[in-house]
């Protein structure tokens, strides 16, 4: 058996642990089998979050992605660069990926499984601790997005 092949075979193990995960939870979710992947959404104090979670048989990593449900305009750009930054030096695990030229948000977290067996509980945690962390920030950058918050302002809002 080629390493190619046995890394396929621990991911589509990984891939059943997510999808158990989340059916243990009730979560509704979207499976792509072919792609190792699931989107689904959830609905946080404010705004809704779109997530997928990908298992990465290459690279041995499950990684979940969250895009903002909003788009930064060009005037707002640099106060959201000062936002993502000091929210970024904050975070525990993950981190928010901000791209200037197009104003848009992105959260990332992965985890390498690299010689584990993953339990339902690590993926849980990936979840769990993404969507807090996405939750507490997604109405700060709106508020930062939408308003003339200074970057002193910002600063001390985005803690």
């Amino acid at each position: 058996m080629t390493e190619e092949q046995k890394n396929l075979i621990d991911a589509k193990k990984v891939y059943e642990s997510l999808c158990a995960m989340l059916d243990d939870r009730n979560w509704h979710y979207q499976k792509q089998v072919e792609k190792l992947s699931i989107t689904c959404g959830a609905q946080g104090e404010d705004l809704p979050m779109e997530i997928s979670m990908e298992v990465d048989a290459k690279r041995q990593l499950v990684v979940l992605l969250s895009q903002m449900p909003f788009g930064v305009a060009e005037n707002r750009r640099a106060a959201l660069a000062v936002a993502v930054s000091n929210a970024n030096c904050n975070i525990v695990d993950g981190s928010f990926d901000y791209d200037y030229l197009s104003g848009k948000i992105g959260f990332r977290m992965t985890s390498s499984y690299c010689g584990c067996v993953v339990g339902k509980e690590m993926l849980d945690y990936l979840l769990v601790c993404s969507c807090g962390t996405i939750d507490y920030f997604n109405d700060k950058f709106f508020a930062v997005a939408e308003s003339d918050m200074s970057f002193d302002q910002i600063l001390g809002n985005i803690q």
